[in-house]
């Protein structure tokens, strides 16, 4: 679950309607053909306001359609829906723009691109990639199967790129050295290539990665929770200590067990136990404190690498360290 979501209600179901595209002005429509699809095929479009564009896929019972979407512009999303149904199998809105579903019977399948209903009204123009493919059922069950954990290996003194999709068009947002272990999150063919999502470990950097490039691994040993710890989310810590505390104003700073949970340099969740089965969960994002599970307000001044971060009459002390790993 990405950290932002930790702290913050899931949507409702009434919020949920902001997911279908609006009344189109203008659907065009394109046939993608068998042999395009079981290889893998890049579409570059462009679509504006009320538009969409439709690419329509014909596929078995059993097969996995594989649709990635790329583009610079966050309120464009694409649904998949068996063509003349009214229930999407896939809404692009809530479950983001790689998709790896498994075809329910023989038939056609429409890939619908379109704007979100408020990009849509101020009539704003998308260009954007789609990636389109249609493969066997049995080549990692979409995004499930294989070994739990990964290894790098790539030759020493290299590293392997961490793109942001499932294909190199994606930019690439870190690097991996070799030896370092990721979580597998499940892989899936784009055109002759298989890659894999993964989540490295100490890090929480999260993406897509070349799977020729990974290896089983064991597991890495998950650090040890203070007696008294925190319990988190039940996502397993990345790290765990101490850190200085103090609950209320006046009150000497004691050690407190914290655990934390990275998603990739500068974002992080780190709960922070306070006695009694009471734990303070404090949000990071692009290396600072951004909010807390708490009503009062939140605030923080930093010297050197140490945070002091503030929530009404609590005060914490966080270096980089636990954020950022190392």
């Amino acid at each position: 679950m990405p950290l932002r979501r930790l702290l913050i209600p899931v949507l409702t179901t009434s919020l949920l309607a902001i997911a279908q595209p609006a009344a189109a002005q203008e659907v065009r429509t394109k046939m993608v053909g068998a042999a395009a699809a079981g290889t893998g095929v890049v579409l570059p479009g462009e679509i504006r306001g009320d538009d969409t564009a439709e690419y329509t896929v014909s596929g078995a019972a059993g097969q996995i359609l594989s649709v990635d979407l790329l583009s610079d512009n966050g309120g464009l999303n694409f649904n998949i829906t068996p063509k003349g149904a009214a229930e999407a199998l896939f809404i692009g809105a809530t479950s983001g723009t790689v998709a790896d579903v498994t075809l329910r019977a023989a038939g056609d399948y429409v890939v619908q691109v379109f704007l979100m209903r408020s990009a849509a009204r101020r009539d704003e123009a998308a260009a954007y990639t789609l990636g389109i493919g249609l493969a066997g059922g049995d080549f990692a069950d979409g995004l499930a199967g294989g070994p739990d954990w990964w290894q790098v290996s790539v030759e020493p003194g290299s590293s392997l790129n961490i793109h942001s999709g499932p294909h190199a068009r994606y930019p690439v947002q870190s690097r991996a050295a070799n030896g370092e272990l990721a979580q597998n999150r499940g892989c899936r063919m784009t055109g002759p290539d298989r890659w894999c999502s993964v989540r490295f470990d100490g890090s929480g950097q999260q993406g897509w990665v070349v799977g020729r490039f990974m290896t089983e691994a064991a597991a890495p040993a998950a650090p040890a929770v203070p007696a008294g710890g925190p319990v988190g989310n039940g996502v397993p810590f990345d790290a765990t200590g101490e850190v200085p505390c103090a609950t209320a104003t006046g009150q000497p700073m004691r050690s407190c067990p914290f655990g934390v949970v990275r998603d990739g340099p500068g974002n992080a969740g780190v709960w922070i136990a306070l006695g009694d089965g009471k734990e303070r969960a404090i949000l990071f994002e692009g290396g600072v404190p951004v909010s807390a599970d708490s009503s009062e307000s939140l605030s923080f001044e930093k010297v050197d690498d140490r945070f002091t971060v503030r929530i009404g009459a609590e005060s914490y002390e966080i270096v980089e360290a636990v954020v950022f790993g190392g």
